[in-house]
């Protein structure tokens, strides 16, 4: 074999013989080959190695490197949430019996394969985990109640399952519905939120409950592509929500036992009540808010500027139970057990004392999950926490990544609609970042050259200053590394990135974690023997301290919004993601490429164009997106739909109608004679004047009767059925924010209804130029009517075939939910007067 040349060069320096051996192969190869490049070297057999040559063996090799280390286990709960995400943004459901074929198909695939063919048996073993995925949620997904299918007010009554109080007083109600009257719902859902409004006495959990409410189903997405609350509020088993009329009575419960596990879940909520209320009693405001809100998970009571504050911060984190508290909760409980058995000599030497603080720090973490309610994030926190404690008692390391590839595999197992939220996705972006980011920083710091010169010996600092140093690192690294890692996913979900977020939790968390839970810990401990004044006394300092971070970091700016994010710039950029974190060769580079590509995509001209205009899915908001701001027809729009558009349209301000006094409209009940329908129809000309001397702005005689020019397209607002003909004859897009059967105008305007709105959901509309061609049917096609049955199945996109009219504008309308119909959505297609579904065919 021949040597190196660096070895060569070592004896000659030395100076000492070269062994025969070595010089017979010195002597059979000249040493100029040594020293000539490495593209111009020839193998044995006379073959030059190309680029291309050297380029697939570094991959192989690289290949084998991440297969070594466990990559297989690591991509397993990747591959579920994809089929988790997948079977939830189908627009049907998918049929349970081909994905129980397809999982067990691939399974016994990888049982069969897994000793001849290793690479094939991972492959199919990747494929099983998106059928289980797929399966898990449609486990999930069986058994939930029904959702409310239209506004209704009726006699409900119910038991309290759970209550919270807000920062006004008002008392809101969980309720499991027990029956409904007068109305009777024929199909009503399992539980309800209610708001009382009105001074009563709080029913205590457990207690039957009776009102005459307002029940209102759970709304959609605001706009196509956003978040749908009704997949929330379905998975949460919540139907409606609402609130009643008076203060709601207590009626006589009938005499019966009720089951031990519905006895125990009272008596926790009970509890819990206890606790939150314990809290607020002592730590009034914000503090307080915040305190119930990080023990028992209850977040009434902060201030809507204190919650503004700290989610431009990115210190919104910690109003949720995350793995972050309960971490820091269990693990004081953890160092403090175990330095306290750590004082005794000989019970540390007869018994495993870390062992038993990890016993201890478990049942912790699962006496906070039970007291904190249980939610899905708090779930997922105590999974995580765990696998990791487990791992300490197995005697292995207890923040790895196959610890919380483990931790998600459960999570999706037990709860896989959290794969489409943004809690899962942030949470796990964050610690695998972290865990990799750490990883890479102690090999990099095991290479370096041990030992210092006599000088650095000199200026080595005090080891306390070291220490305070250290912390100081840690804490930017980590404050650094998670805020990149959860940027991508609070860009998509909430549109806004926290510009000075670094520096917020550079000065918030300290505090949080040596001051607010370790004080906490210690007075949920010592309440129960009524001496948690002082540590909550602490607590609240350290709130206090906190909310005056984020206030004056907020004071800063930096609040970046940054729009809806096209899902496929998502996409490229959370698969790029996964392969800088998850790699460990040179393949990660990739993963560098791909989020750059998701960072392009998102930027114009690649970007997909800003809607022009926004329609809620009851059709009683409009907004215009102009240059000078977000023009609508209300002057106090809802602040639930008109938040989120600002956001999603980064942050126009509102542009409120103009009123244009007339005494035209007639408000009489009465019948409409033809007289006063032709007095009613003359409101429309002097508005569309008004909207043609002011364009880009609605003119409004009153709410429900409005007009404004916009991009050469006149659209007309009403909420009266007998404007309908005339607002056809003079517009080219016309709303009605009613139920109506008509599905089209006659004059080829484009007409939106309520009753289409309900099935179609919120719209995004984009005019297209008059003398620009109109698209193709199913590409984004114009729309004639939003009644027309010919839409295209699946792809958000309404169909028509056809141009009204050769100088009117093409509109682009973008559904947010045409076409879906799934157990969230099911509810729009039905008719409670024949007690019938009409879905699509």
């Amino acid at each position: 074999m021949q040597p190196k040349r660096t070895e060569l060069a070592k004896v000659q320096e030395d100076g000492k013989p070269f062994p025969s051996s070595t010089v017979l192969q010195r002597q059979e190869k000249p040493a100029l080959t040594h020293r000539l490049p490495a593209r111009l070297t020839e193998n044995r057999t006379g073959q030059s190695l190309g680029l291309r040559s050297r380029f697939a063996a570094a991959l192989v090799s690289a290949s084998g490197a991440e297969t070594g280390h466990g990559l297989v286990l690591l991509l397993v709960p990747v591959m579920m949430g994809l089929g988790a995400g997948l079977f939830y943004m189908a627009s049907v459901n998918p049929p349970i019996l081909p994905l129980a074929v397809g999982f067990l198909s691939f399974l016994l695939m990888t049982l069969i394969t897994r000793a001849g063919r290793p690479k094939l048996a991972c492959a199919a073993g990747l494929a099983a985990a998106v059928f289980a995925g797929s399966l898990a949620a449609t486990v999930e997904l069986r058994g939930v109640g029904p959702l409310l299918d239209s506004d209704v007010t009726t006699e409900v009554t119910g038991m309290v399952e759970a209550r919270d109080f807000d920062a006004g007083g008002r008392v809101r109600y969980l309720i499991r519905l027990a029956g409904t009257a007068d109305p009777l719902i024929r199909r009503p859902p399992r539980r309800v939120r209610l708001v009382a409004r009105s001074p009563h006495s709080p029913l205590p959990v457990g207690s039957l409950i009776s009102g005459r409410a307002r029940l209102s189903a759970p709304s959609g997405p605001v706009l196509p592509g956003g978040y749908d609350f009704a997949f929330g509020a379905f998975v949460d088993g919540i139907g409606a929500h609402g609130f009643f009329y008076r203060a709601p009575r207590a009626v006589p419960a009938a005499s019966a036992n009720p089951r031990l596990v519905e006895t125990a879940r009272l008596q926790l909520r009970q509890l819990r009540e206890h606790v939150s209320a314990r809290i607020r009693s002592l730590l009034p405001g914000d503090p307080g808010g915040i305190g119930a809100a990080l023990t028992v998970s209850d977040r009434r009571g902060i201030s809507q500027a204190t919650v503004d504050a700290l989610r431009a911060t990115g210190l919104a984190h910690i109003l949720a139970i995350s793995g972050l508290h309960m971490a820091l909760a269990a693990g004081t409980l953890f160092v403090g057990l175990r330095m306290a058995l750590a004082l005794f000599p000989g019970l540390v030497e007869a018994w495993p004392v870390k062992k038993a603080a990890a016993i201890g720090a478990m049942l912790t973490a699962t006496a906070y999950l039970l007291i904190s309610g249980g939610s899905v994030p708090t779930l997922r926190a105590w999974i995580m926490l765990m696998v990791m404690l487990v791992a300490v008692l197995a005697d292995r390391p207890a923040l790895t990544m196959r610890n919380v590839a483990l931790a998600a595999i459960l999570i999706i197992l037990i709860s896989p609609s959290a794969v489409v939220g943004p809690g899962f996705q942030m949470s796990f972006a964050a610690t695998a970042a972290l865990i990799s980011a750490y990883a890479a920083l102690t090999g990099r710091k095991r290479k370096q050259e041990p030992g210092l010169s006599s000088a650095h010996r000199f200026l080595k600092p005090p080891e306390w200053l070291a220490r305070i140093v250290r912390g100081m690192i840690g804490l930017a690294i980590t404050s650094l590394v998670a805020g990149l890692a959860t940027g991508l996913f609070s860009a998509h979900h909430f549109n806004r990135v926290a510009g000075n977020g670094l520096l917020a939790n550079m000065l918030a968390m300290p505090l949080v974690t040596f001051v607010v839970m370790p004080s906490g810990l210690v007075a949920m401990l010592t309440m129960p023997f009524g001496l948690d004044a002082w540590p909550l006394q602490l607590m609240g300092l350290g709130l206090r301290g906190v909310v005056a971070v984020a206030r004056y970091v907020h004071g800063l700016g930096g609040d970046l919004l940054v729009g809806q994010l096209p899902m496929r710039a998502t996409v490229a950029a959370g698969a790029g993601f996964i392969v800088l974190v998850m790699l460990r060769s040179r393949l990660r580079i990739a993963g560098i490429a791909l989020i750059t590509a998701g960072a392009v995509l998102a930027l114009p001209p690649l970007a997909p164009r800003a809607p022009d205009i926004l329609v809620s899915e009851d059709g009683r908001l409009i907004g215009l997106n102009t240059p000078d701001g977000l023009a609508s027809n209300a002057a106090r729009p809802s602040e639930f739909t008109f938040r989120q558009w600002q956001t999603a349209l980064r942050g126009p301000q509102h542009l409120p109608p103009v009123t244009y006094s007339t005494a035209l409209i007639a408000t009489s009940t009465e019948p409409e004679t033809q007289a006063a329908r032709e007095m009613q129809a003359k409101i429309l000309d002097p508005l569309m004047a008004a909207a043609a001397d002011q364009p880009s702005r609605f003119q409004c005689a009153r709410r429900g009767v409005c007009a404004a020019l916009y991009k050469q397209a006149t659209i007309i607002a009403i909420d009266r059925a007998e404007l309908i003909g005339p607002a056809c004859d003079r517009a080219d897009l016309v709303i009605v924010a009613i139920p109506v059967y008509m599905s089209a105008c006659r004059s080829g305007a484009t007409l939106i209804t309520s009753r289409s709105l309900r099935r179609s959901g919120a719209l995004a509309i984009r005019i297209v130029a008059a003398d620009q061609p109109a698209p193709p049917p199913g590409i984004g096609a114009t729309a004639a009517t939003m009644g027309d049955s010919r839409a295209v199945r699946g792809t958000g996109r309404i169909d028509a075939r056809r141009r009204p009219s050769k100088n009117r504008p093409v509109f682009d309308i973008e559904a947010a939910l045409e076409g879906v119909v799934r157990p969230w959505t099911v509810q729009r297609y039905y008719d409670w007067r024949t007690q019938s579904y009409d879905l699509p065919q």
